[in-house]
């Protein structure tokens, strides 16, 4: 009886190899039919079609009683309920979600998924609250005292002369205060209103600068400024290149820091009203930097959504090692978006948007609770959320041809792996007993 339940289970295995057999015919005809997409697409949606209604849950009853007259053709005394019983919910639904073939990446995400998601996502909020916080102990508004974060503290305590050594040697010709005529310019502020400073628009713009031997400035009221004759002309653009990066090194770690990444293009933005006293963009960008708000701070933010992100991978990585199934549709999604890396799995984007949509909400929480304090904004985390929807955005904006042939490779490349030897004899097969 045994065995008859183990042949019907080998048909179906054979039905679903002759199946994919098709779905490995007609991803070789994608290479050769680029110019007919459009037909190759609709053979392929049919196809989709046949393999999702095979295994639907609609069909459920359709395969219990195909089983069942299969076992009685053969002999066996079994009635429909008997055969129902063998039939695992969860494993129609996983051979289900692995083979159903369609024009969308769906990561259906189960709840170990959401629940590790959301624990990423509260992990990092944790980390913003009592890490994070703000730059440095303050009160603000002049009755809320509120206590700074104690990473950037300590790297502040830490801050050096800004006529280092480092900085002695790698000058430029941005870096020059005296006789500059720019709106609000001076010794504390210059590092924000130049863009030689920034320690990422400054790997352009900043490099420009050393080789012209000239500055760009950006003044209090947000117009840039472009200065020349400062310093001789270097016309040697990896010397340029590397002068740039050094002195960002020799002024980080002095009093004053080099503002966040990008932070000094926003006082290109001189509109909006923010606060009690009205601030727009762009000042505050320079109250926020004048607060401590530096590339420093940056790095204290990034804690955050560092621990979000050791929580989901570790998760990803662990739940793959545990779960061959889960493995499974993982490389299948991975296909389907043209991808073998982690970040860039849709499963995994998917619980990355969760996790970092948390932590961003959360930070919003956190403003609030500083009584509007921009010094509580958590840019990184902005940052990593905006990019975890445009990431998520990428996926679902994949061409559909692209995703089938990802779908129709990944199914491949399971079947190359093997179906699993059906032992009769093994303990943890199913048995059935007939009276």
């Amino acid at each position: 009886m045994v065995c008859n339940i183990n042949e019907s289970t080998k048909k179906l295995d054979q039905d679903l190899v002759d199946i994919h057999n098709g779905t490995g015919r007609v991803l070789d005809s994608i290479m050769k039919t680029s110019n007919d997409i459009d037909d190759f697409e609709d053979r392929v949606e049919d196809l989709a079609l046949k393999l999702g209604n095979y295994l639907s849950m609609d069909e459920k009853s359709h395969l219990i009683q195909s089983t069942h007259d299969r076992l009685q053709n053969r002999g066996a005394k079994i009635t429909l309920k008997q055969v129902e019983s063998l039939i695992d919910e969860s494993e129609i639904q996983r051979i289900r979600a692995r083979f159903q073939g369609g024009f969308e990446i769906n990561a259906e995400l189960d709840v170990y998924d959401y629940v590790a998601s959301v624990a990423a996502g509260l992990v990092a909020a944790l980390v913003d609250f009592l890490v994070v916080r703000i730059p440095s102990d303050m009160t603000y508004l002049g009755n809320h005292m509120q206590e700074g974060s104690p990473l950037t503290k300590f790297m502040h305590s830490r801050s050096i002369s800004s006529d280092n050594w480092l900085a002695q040697y790698f000058k430029t010709s941005y870096d020059k205060v005296a006789g500059i005529d720019i709106e609000g310019f001076s010794p504390k502020t210059h590092r924000l209103q130049t863009f030689g400073h920034d320690p990422l628009v400054g790997l352009v713009i900043g490099a420009i600068d050393i080789m012209r031997g000239g500055l760009t400035g950006i003044s209090k009221d947000g117009s840039v400024q472009i200065i020349s004759g400062i310093d001789s002309v270097t016309y040697n653009p990896l010397k340029a290149i590397v002068w740039q990066i050094m002195h960002i090194f020799s002024d980080a770690p002095t009093k004053m820091g080099v503002p966040a990444l990008g932070w000094t293009a926003l006082q290109l933005f001189n509109v909006g009203s923010y606060g009690v006293k009205d601030r727009t963009v762009g000042e505050l960008a320079r109250f926020m930097y004048l607060k401590g708000y530096d590339s420093r701070h940056f790095l204290t933010m990034a804690a955050s959504t560092a621990a979000a992100e050791i929580v989901l991978r570790g998760y990803f990585a662990i739940r793959q090692k545990l779960d061959q199934n889960y493995s499974d549709q993982v490389l299948i999604l991975g296909e389907q978006a043209g991808t073998t890396s982690f970040g860039g799995n849709p499963r995994f984007v998917s619980m990355a948007l969760i996790a970092h949509g948390i932590a961003a909400g959360a930070n919003a929480g956190k403003i609030g609770i500083y009584h509007g304090n921009p010094l509580a904004l958590n840019y990184v985390q902005w940052i990593k959320y905006i990019d975890s929807f445009r990431a998520w955005i990428k996926i679902k904006m994949r061409a559909p041809s692209m995703k089938l042939a990802g779908m129709a490779s990944g199914n491949l490349k399971l079947i190359e792996q093997g179906w699993l030897n059906i032992d009769c004899s093994d303990e943890k097969f199913p048995s059935l007993i007939v009276k």
